[in-house]
């Protein structure tokens, strides 16, 4: 009945997950004023913190206006003034993760994490252009002329524009001109969103030369750079050490910066007062791998880099037994980390493998068929090189198998002995234990032999039809003694059999 039970239990579960709904980008802070269109609906409404952003979400920033997202599995976009942003997919199911995000006008700032899963794709469009990003940082959108571009601090991007492809590497500035190659410039601070906006005048001026845009890329550049060193001497966090690996799926990280700057790190922003500000980044469960959250610290407009927190996110898949049947030959066993993080489970006997699973989520209570006898079973999750799950577990199968008790010689015996010779007689009594699986005497539990409320001793012979027992039992004269023996199965099975003497 509690196999029973187990078993229901998980299948409700099961059909719980299977229609898990996919999970939605938040918005984490608005500055200023930030507008909101749901899709088919005609009116823009103010968009709040909290909001959930869904495909087909239009967002609207006016000037001097921001507003933070934050995706699934951790990473987040920046939407900076005068923007029209079209969130055209967003999608987060178990280890997929699929966001295109539309920029009709302006830029976004965005730090993207390092996608997993075969099937997951961060990608940025812009009228004509595809940007599809691989865990990276850096800013994306349109001049004031409609003209794409795309820059990156770190990682790596590929653009694409009209059968025009670039692959953009860390600290580059890459934009696509109309009528013309695109410009590739390289420069230390390429990711600053001032820097978009500034060379962004160029791009568009007709008259600019790749020469003088290289220039200007060169002057504007330097400038940025000795903003970013003059306030990063005026002003620096410290942050406490964070594990090599993080098992769930949050992380606290911990600064003390210095008083008068504002401080963000993912989603989170916070005015710091010079003590110990606390930070926890959150992602959702599946968003397995690398993951790196930079600190962006803003002072006077200004915003630099100040800082950098990298780790590796795993989730440890792991098994254990929780109830065994002898008698039925099954066990239950449960799985932990396989949900939002599909994976092997390899059950063997021995150096034998007796099943292979692909599990997409926990299993609270899956039953395993046992082999007859008493066998060693090891289980062994997939994992990381590092973290080995191997669990053994030696587990019985003794089903029932209709057991009986064969006393040699008959259930009867007369013993005959002069007076002279003693009143007790001390005569071996040989029993065989029949139709037991495989003769595996295993699968006994107990045998006892009886008289008069005393227990006496067997130990094994040979037997031709099973397993054969035999005990050195007392009689005394004079009366009938009749001898018990009792077998105890591990099946749950219990056999009785009697064998009378008469002493004469």
């Amino acid at each position: 009945m509690m196999f029973k039970k187990y078993i229901a239990a998980w299948a409700i579960m099961a059909v719980t997950l299977s229609f898990a709904a996919p999970q939605s980008a938040k918005v984490r802070s608005v500055l200023g004023d930030v507008s909101l269109k749901k899709k088919g609906q005609g009116d823009w409404s103010s968009l709040r913190v909290g909001a959930k952003v869904q495909d087909k979400d239009l967002i609207q920033t006016d000037m001097e206006s921001n507003v933070l997202i934050s995706m699934p599995e951790g990473s987040t976009i920046s939407i900076e003034e005068n923007a029209l942003v079209e969130f055209t997919q967003v999608l987060f199911m178990k280890d997929s993760q699929n966001s295109e995000v539309n920029i009709k006008k302006g830029l976004l700032r965005f730090n993207a994490q390092k996608q997993t899963g075969k099937k997951s794709q961060f990608k940025f469009k812009t009228g004509t252009m595809t940007a599809s990003i691989r865990g990276t940082d850096g800013t994306i959108g349109v001049t004031e002329g409609g003209q794409s571009f795309g820059a990156l601090n770190t990682g790596a991007m590929d653009m694409e524009e009209n059968g025009q492809k670039v692959s953009v590497k860390a600290k580059q500035y890459v934009a696509f001109r109309k009528g013309k190659p695109p410009v590739v410039v390289e420069a230390k601070n390429a990711g600053d969103p001032d820097f978009a906006k500034k060379l962004g005048a160029a791009i568009d001026d007709t008259t600019k030369s790749d020469a003088d845009i290289q220039s200007q890329a060169k002057e504007l550049d330097a400038k940025i750079e000795k903003r970013n060193q003059d306030l990063k001497s005026k002003f620096a966090c410290k942050f406490e050490p964070v594990p090599a690996v993080v098992k769930t799926d949050s992380v606290e990280i911990f600064a003390t910066c210095t008083p008068g700057m504002q401080v963000s790190i993912g989603s989170e922003r916070y005015e710091s007062e010079g003590k110990r500000i606390r930070f926890v980044p959150k992602w959702s469960r599946g968003a397995i791998g690398a993951k790196k959250f930079d600190a962006m610290c803003t002072v006077d407009n200004a915003t630099f880099e100040c800082g950098s927190v990298s780790f590796k996110y795993r989730i440890d898949r792991t098994v254990k037994v929780i109830k065994s049947d002898v008698g039925n030959c099954e066990a239950l066993y449960t799985t932990s980390g396989y949900t939002d993080n599909e994976g092997k489970l390899s059950i063997y006997t021995g150096d034998s493998l007796l099943k292979s699973l692909v599990l997409e989520r926990d299993n609270p209570a899956a039953a395993l068929k046992l082999l007859p006898g008493t066998r060693v079973y090891k289980f062994v999750p997939e994992n990381a090189p590092d973290f080995n799950g191997t669990i053994e577990r030696e587990l019985k199968c003794y089903p029932k198998s209709g057991v009986q008790v064969n006393i040699r010689g008959g259930s009867r015996e007369t013993l005959k002995k002069k007076v002279s010779q003693g009143s007790v007689m001390y005569p071996e009594i040989q029993f065989d234990v029949e139709n037991v699986i495989n003769n595996d005497p295993a699968g006994i539990k107990s045998v006892d032999v009886v008289v008069a409320g005393k227990n006496f001793e067997t130990k094994y012979i040979p037997s031709q039809t099973g397993i054969g027992y035999s005990a050195t039992v007392q009689i005394p004269r004079g009366k009938m003694t009749t001898v018990k023996i009792k077998v105890n199965m591990l099946s749950g099975e219990t056999v009785l059999a009697t064998k009378v003497y008469e002493f004469r």
